[in-house]
């Protein structure tokens, strides 16, 4: 498979027109429908349902190429752009994150980490759980943020501690002004959070949580990241369950409350892949351990309930 044919394909499957697509990519629609239909052909399957007069729909071959071709472009770019930078004492160091901590301890560690490894090539990607997982076994990056406790061989772990769960509400709510809340008290409340498979332990975490508290949470509405979560949360069309962390990402109109419950929490942990081992990856980690233990001093002078750690090592 050509870059550009998968340049082409994605063009397609985004528009869903092969009309806007040729024109998105400055080229008449012939040599584009061409183009697809090449690509079908060398893979051997059909990438899109083509019906008269009506636009094309991707096949589930289709869904798969466009999710993978994106990852695919997305790692040539960045390929690309450290090969632009390289010098003799510039490393790099690809990180991917889940989106409460990419939002909610990221922007300070990184901060902080440039500031005493000015040479070092950060790049930050956003990924759930177990694309976190896929993209550091495939080696598309170094190391990752997830929520995983067990895990098989192909991977380190560095287990970093228990994060409190967090109940992020509309200012408006009645309880947005307590200092904690029960889980029991929201077993009436319209739910929103990430997708399961996104992200199953942790989601796992969240639900067990509730059920340990006497409920099954009622889940209407589902969101691809904290952002979008928030923002649900902000417009008052329901409440979230979040790791603490998330509490540190500022939307207008959302507040964040503390759950009661000590055995409501969620594991955070540091992943890469066995056997690569990479300086500047430890230093790294040093800065997150460093971050994570001036935050659980600060939570324990302000008597908030803290991130219960594992930084020996």
């Amino acid at each position: 498979m050509e870059i550009r044919e998968l340049t082409y394909f994605i063009a397609v499957a985004e528009d869903l027109s092969f009309t806007r697509a040729a024109a998105r990519l400055q080229m008449t629609q012939p040599p584009l429908s061409q183009a697809i239909a090449r690509l079908e052909k060398r893979l051997g399957t059909r990438l899109f349902e083509r019906r008269a007069r009506m636009a094309p729909r991707l096949t589930p071959a289709g869904h798969l190429l466009l999710a993978e071709g994106k990852r695919i472009l997305q790692q040539i770019d960045q390929t690309e752009a450290l090969l632009d930078s390289v010098v003799a004492d510039v490393f790099p160091l690809r990180v991917g994150s889940n989106s409460s901590v990419l939002g909610g301890l990221l922007p300070t560690v990184v901060r902080d980490f440039r500031r005493t490894h000015p040479t070092v090539r950060l790049l930050i990607e956003e990924s759930e759980e177990m694309a976190v997982l896929s993209d550091i076994a495939r080696g598309s990056i170094d190391f990752g943020f997830t929520r995983v406790w067990g895990i098989d061989d192909r991977f380190e772990v560095d287990y970093v501690g228990m994060e409190p769960l967090v109940c992020a509400v509309h200012a408006d709510h009645p309880i947005a002004g307590r200092d904690s809340v029960s889980l029991v008290d929201l077993a009436d409340e319209d739910f929103v959070t990430f997708h399961r498979e996104d992200a199953p332990q942790a989601f796992d975490r969240i639900l067990t949580a509730c059920i340990r508290a006497g409920f099954n949470p009622r889940i209407p509405l589902r969101a691809a990241n904290d952002l979008s979560l928030l923002s649900i949360v902000a417009c008052g069309l329901a409440v979230s369950i979040m790791p603490s962390v998330s509490s540190y990402i500022p939307i207008p109109g959302v507040r964040f409350v503390p759950i009661q419950e000590e055995w409501a929490a969620t594991p955070l942990s540091m992943v890469w892949l066995s056997g690569q081992p990479n300086p500047v990856m430890s230093a790294f980690i040093r800065a997150v351990r460093a971050e994570l233990l001036r935050r659980r001093d600060q939570d324990r002078a302000l008597g908030r309930r803290e991130m219960v750690l594992n930084l020996d090592t």
